[in-house]
């Protein structure tokens, strides 16, 4: 019998751990997380961020004055970034609910080969290795025959927004009416985060 309340206890016990650990997935709720999004205090952080970002997108025009944007594209976008698994011998899901980040990409098409373009860049005006003092991470890429450069939003994104300085041409249209297209990627630390 005192095996019988063991083992029901026991399997109580597990029962009640999932429920806790799997509600704890779920809160707060993803309606409530598209609101905290959209409201106030984060616009005034989300702002900060793109005066920051865009401060060095200029920075970067000014600096390499033969580079002529085809458009410079900011991204925006507010992610569910709650784990997805459970582990029992290792860290468990990530403590935090929602992350928002923001990333600019100068879109560019060189003359000559997009590689000769970006070791150029790369001699005279150099990205930061690392994150900046300001916390910005740079990256520069290039279509080759294998891989195309893109610039897309989070499909599972809370809350996004894309937005673009010349309109709305698409990657595809530019590279058709310009050739081969180089991305100077500024991708932002985290402007706002849900615990």
């Amino acid at each position: 019998m005192r095996s019988l309340r063991r083992r029901t206890g026991e399997a109580f016990g597990l029962l009640l751990l999932f429920t806790i650990v799997g509600f704890s997935r779920v809160w707060p709720p993803k309606w409530k997380l598209r609101r905290i999004a959209a409201s106030a205090e984060v616009r005034a952080e989300r702002e900060a961020a793109a005066e920051g970002l865009l401060a060095r997108v200029r920075e970067i025009e000014a600096g390499v004055p033969w580079l002529r944007p085809l458009d410079v594209v900011i991204r925006d976008e507010c992610v569910d970034v709650r784990g997805h698994h459970i582990s029992l011998f290792g860290a468990g899901p990530s403590k935090k609910s929602m992350t928002c980040r923001m990333s600019a990409f100068i879109v560019f098409s060189p003359d000559g080969d997009p590689e000769d373009a970006v070791a150029e860049i790369r001699r005279t005006f150099p990205p930061p290795d690392g994150l900046s003092p300001v916390g910005i991470s740079e990256s520069l890429h290039w279509d080759t025959d294998e891989r195309k450069v893109a610039v897309e939003v989070a499909h599972d994104a809370l809350w996004a927004r894309l937005t673009r300085r010349h309109g709305g041409r698409s990657l595809g249209q530019l590279r058709q009416e310009n050739g081969a297209l180089c991305v100077w990627a500024l991708h932002g630390q985290p402007y706002f985060t849900v615990v």
